[in-house]
């Protein structure tokens, strides 16, 4: 590695040893009016082709052949500025005036095509790259919460480099709701280990492909939100598409930037404990005795947590040759002990232009390579801060530090922990274990190596038509591994052997390798005609073919303690889980889209696909694929009608489109598993022998844009709505059928809803400047039907996400109170409450998401900062629930300090309650995975700081230092309201069925940091 990097630095060092005897001319460009720098112009010196572009700062420098006669300038929004050039010239300011007219906007759409923004007729919106890098986050999508309406995000609560879960438009499937991923044009596929859905028995999220990308890379993000915007990409996609564009050279000398941010992590929003009453009884797991003062151990446990991001970039070339190269590196060290992260990235990208221009390359690799150490588990099981939370107030925990003792009878060093100690016979329970225990000797390790190359050969026909051949492959390799040492709680750790507990330790290791490989053919044309037309039109065809292959292992039977090798398996043991997987999928497709604009006023979209998936195999999609469409309509109001002097520019645009979506993997044929060598009777396969069909979205979208006032204030307004018919459902077999498992189409998701993106530029001035931004969006989710005959109720995994016939995606379906005819709380002669049906106790989904994002400016100086809040919607803690049950929470001590808790209730009889509920009795029912889960429910609406970012341009009178800065930063940094007990934004795993509720996750971190910025 380290000599190919060599290599690349020579190479494009080597670039540049043709301008050494060149003079250099450097300068700056900035606005005329308000004096600020203008990034991205080109500036190019004539007559030949010597050109470059000027950088963040307005800086550029380039190198002057002996002839230079002039100096041209030009960039979007500003009129082009054309001077004389002598020999003496270095060092210029140029003053640029911006353009009273607005020109055309261009943003990346499907296939990577560039199109103006005017001649589209669906809703996008775009994320400059320096919006993701001002307050950095190793995930960059985490950076767009907040920034894009119609967007939610949720993160998961493993730390540093956890995966996320992106929403556009809501909810629509009961499967995939995640949107394409495209990167340059080429799609990837954004998978990743997902931890368990279950709110108990906990897992580790692994973490994702965008988690590895580098924010720094990425030039912009443009959002396509509905099917209409993606159709062009077919079933994939079905959710929207989130278009990816990163940096790559460009014409000038050899450019460095380099970037190094350092940030402290705090645990924040903890969950409010007591110390003022003790454990209950001598042994009781439970702290409901005599008022005391006792020691918090919380605090010593959690660290400031400290990550370091730093990239150096190389760009630089030709006008004929472009290339770019970065190296980034993200070191973690978590807030809990002994977590560690350490990503390393390597970016190459190349540009080449042939045959005068009309043949044009364009290739790319993206290397990275993430390491691991006890990443943060959510749940009960190997949750270290279950224990911490729940440890009976009155003992010493700082005896417990020192995790482990000499065994003698075993000769091993074993767990020490209040109830768990195998030489004094205490066993303990699986939700409380020795936290530092659980931290080194129930260790986990990770790592993931991830690729992704791409290239792109585009060739001019004529000068309206030209031919692509494009094509990525992303492979990623995971390995990850548990070691449960000896001296575990029972439950996790032993099995019996021979008819003895033989805890000698639990292997738990899995690895995988997935490789998704996409090439298509495109013929891309541009044509104007009869003066007034403009046709702009895509054909092409396409295939993806997506593989993958695993290995698990689970054995709780080893022969030697502590030894986590494959070879230490128990000769007679069975396997506890083993299992091999491997899949493959193929898609292939022909498409075409055309945009017909007349006058430059009016336009029409077209697009058209057709799929055929391997997954609908032994069905009538086999051979025919499945068609779907998009048709659009947009109009420039401004320019048909006259309209009064403060409107600049007023557009209307209306869309539908049908997109569809295949089934999952080997479901349309019968399916046995072949477990440890037998051959299992669970069948799957369609219902009653009903081919499956995919799963089809229609959608519709009606838009407004407006600017007023000269451009200084910006409309976005869209209305949509999207009904998901024919989904992918997999019930339970009927009695007496050869499957176990059916699959069978069925379902009506619809979504509808508004979106708004509104843009001030609020003062605009010589020196001081304020942009602001406020995004809003409002879904509204319902299932109009479910499978028939099947049940009106289905589980999508988790344990209180269901989807129920007139319900909506993310309610939430437990155990509540049991309650009389009037609503009113039944007890019984102790004041405990009791349990009534499984019933609706809530919704995850926020009704409304607001982002309002500000950016100041004065000078030099630079103040940014972001609040986004969520309205509506519950979560549930089941953290919270545990916390009460046990005694340890402060609610619990204040209900206690009180006397008892006050909510009317009737006793069993139908007589009144009289006075408080007994704290102990009311809690202790209502909390754990036992309890009346409808009394663990909060409000999910919070509103909060999300980051802030004080910016100073260093003044710089060096030749070898272009432009510095240096920055603050703060993210998370407090809420103005939160109506949950935790962070209601974390959840245990990214899957549909995990969203919602905290089941003792890592607590939600703040953050502040530095960061410098160096051009060379």
């Amino acid at each position: 590695m380290q000599k190919t990097l060599t290599h690349l630095m020579i190479w494009l060092l080597a670039i540049q040893m043709g301008y050494a005897q060149q003079k250099t001319l450097t300068g700056k460009v900035i606005d005329q009016q308000s004096k600020t720098p203008i990034s991205g112009a080109t500036v190019r010196i004539l007559p030949g082709k010597t050109a470059g572009k000027t950088d963040s700062s307005g800086v550029f420098s380039i190198q002057m052949p002996a002839d230079a006669k002039r100096l041209s300038v030009s960039v979007v929004g500003f009129n082009q500025l054309s001077r004389p050039l002598s020999v003496t010239d270095n060092d210029l300011t140029l003053e640029l005036v911006a353009q009273t007219e607005r020109i055309e906007d261009v943003v990346v759409t499907a296939m990577g095509i560039e199109r103006k923004a005017k001649s589209l007729s669906y809703s996008t919106q775009v994320v400059k790259g320096d919006e993701l890098t001002k307050v950095k986050d190793a995930n960059p999508m985490n950076n767009l919460t907040g920034k894009v309406s119609g967007m939610q995000i949720n993160r998961s609560s493993s730390g540093i480099g956890g995966s996320v879960n992106i929403v556009l438009r809501g909810f629509k499937s009961n499967r995939n709701n995640q949107p394409l991923y495209v990167i340059d044009g080429l799609p990837i596929t954004n998978t990743g280990g997902s931890g368990s859905e279950g709110a108990f028995g906990g897992g580790t999220d692994r973490g994702d492909v965008l988690s590895s990308l580098n924010a720094d890379d990425i030039a912009s993000i443009n959002v396509l939100k509905g099917a209409s915007a993606s159709a062009l990409y077919g079933s994939q996609g079905a959710n929207g598409a989130i278009m990816i564009t990163t940096k790559k050279g460009a014409e000038g000398n050899l450019k460095i930037d380099v970037s190094s941010s350092i940030t402290a992590d705090q645990a924040f929003y903890l969950p409010k404990l007591q110390y003022r009453y003790g454990q209950t009884t001598d042994g009781s797991e439970e702290s409901w005795g005599e008022k005391g003062s006792f020691k918090d151990p919380v605090n010593d446990f959690y660290n400031t947590g400290t990550t370091l991001i730093n990239t150096v970039s190389l760009s630089g070339g030709t006008n004929k040759m472009q290339n770019y190269f970065s190296y980034g590196n993200t070191t973690n060290s978590g807030i809990i002990p002994t977590n560690k992260f350490n990503q390393h990235s390597l970016t190459f990208r190349n540009s080449t232009n042939f045959f005068d221009e009309k043949l044009h390359f364009d290739g790319s690799l993206m290397y990275s390579k993430q390491d691991i150490h006890n990443r943060p588990t959510s749940g009960l099981y190997f949750s270290p801060i279950a224990g911490m939370y729940l440890f009976p107030r009155g003992l010493d925990f700082d005896k417990y530090k020192t995790y482990e003792y000499r065994s003698p009878t075993r000769n091993l060093y074993l767990q020490d922990w209040w109830n768990v100690n195998a030489d004094a016979g205490l066993s303990g329970t699986h939700h409380s274990q020795n936290p530092y225990w659980v931290l080194h000797r129930n260790p986990t390790n990770q790592d993931r190596d991830n690729i992704i190359g791409q290239a792109q050969l585009r060739y001019t026909i004529t000068g309206w038509l030209s031919a692509s051949a494009r094509g990525t492959i992303n492979k990623r390799w995971d390995a990850f591994e548990r070691q449960v040492y000896a001296g575990t709680q029972g439950v996790l750790s032993g099995e019996t052997i021979e008819g003895k507990l033989a805890d000698n330790g639990r292997m738990i290791r899995d690895e995988s390798e997935n490789t998704a490989i996409y090439a298509d053919f495109l013929l891309i044309g541009n044509k104007t005609f009869a003066e007034d037309w403009d046709l702009n039109f895509t054909a092409g065809t396409s295939i993806n073919d997506a593989r993958s292959s695993g290995w698990s292992i689970d054995q709780k039977k080893l022969a030697v303690a502590n030894k986590f090798i494959l070879s230490n398996i128990y000769r007679d043991a069975p396997m506890n889980s083993f299992n091999e997987t491997i899949s493959r999928r193929q898609l292939q497709s022909v498409f075409a889209s055309t945009n017909l604009g007349y006058k430059d006023k009016l336009f029409l979209d077209l697009t058209a696909r057709n799929d055929w998936s391997s997954t609908l195999a032994n069905t009538p999609q086999e051979k025919k694929g499945y068609f779907y469409y998009s048709v659009g309509l947009s109009a420039i109001i401004s320019d048909l009608i006259k309209l009064p002097d403060f409107i600049s520019y007023s557009k209307l645009r209306l869309t539908m489109a049908e997109v569809g979506n295949d089934v999952g993997v080997y479901s349309t044929i019968p399916v046995n598993t072949l477990n440890t060598g037998v051959l299992t009777s669970n069948v799957s396969g369609p219902y009653q022998g009903l081919p499956l069909r995919p799963e089809i979205s229609k959608s519709y979208e009606i838009g407004y844009e407006g600017r007023f006032w000269d451009n200084r204030v910006n409309l976005d307004v869209a209305l949509y709505k999207t009904n998901t018919t024919d989904q992918y459902f997999a019930y339970q077999g009927p009695v007496g059928q050869i499957y176990t498992t059916v699959f069978l189409n069925a379902g009506n998701i619809q979504n509808k809803g508004i979106e708004v993106a509104l843009g001030v530029d609020a003062i605009k001035g010589e020196k001081f400047n304020w942009n602001t931004n406020l995004n809003f969006t409002a879904n509204r989710n319902k299932i109009l039907e479910l499978a028939p005959n099947l049940g009106e109720r289905y589980s999508i995994g988790g344990n209180f996400n269901v989807l129920r016939l007139n319900g909506s995606f993310g309610d939430f379906w437990a155990r509540t109170f049991l309650r009389d005819d009037n609503g009113v709380m039944v007890v019984d002669d102790n004041g405990r409450p009791q349990v009534g049906p499984e019933g609706y106790i809530g919704n995850n989904n926020p009704k409304s998401i607001v982002g309002w994002n500000n950016s100041f400016s004065y000078g030099d100086f630079g103040l940014s900062f972001s609040v986004d809040a969520r309205f509506g919607g519950q979560v549930i803690s089941v953290t919270d629930g545990y916390l009460n049950s046990f005694g340890v929470s402060e609610e619990s001590a204040l209900a206690r300090d009180r006397g008892g808790v006050d909510i009317p209730a009737v006793k069993t009889d139908g007589t009144p309650w009289q006075g408080l509920l007994p704290a102990q009795a009311y809690y202790t029912a209502v909390g754990n995975r036992d309890g009346i889960i409808e009394g663990q429910v909060y409000g999910a609406t919070n509103i909060r700081m999300r980051e802030i970012s004080l910016s100073y341009k260093l003044p710089i009178q060096s030749k070898a230092v272009k432009a510095a800065s240096v920055s603050l930063t703060g993210r998370n940094l407090f809420f103005f309201m939160n109506d949950a007990p935790y962070d209601p934004e974390l959840n245990t795993t990214t899957g549909a069925g995990g969203q919602g509720y905290d089941a003792f996750a890592l607590p939600a971190t703040r953050s502040y940091g530095l960061n410098l910025k160096f051009t060379f």
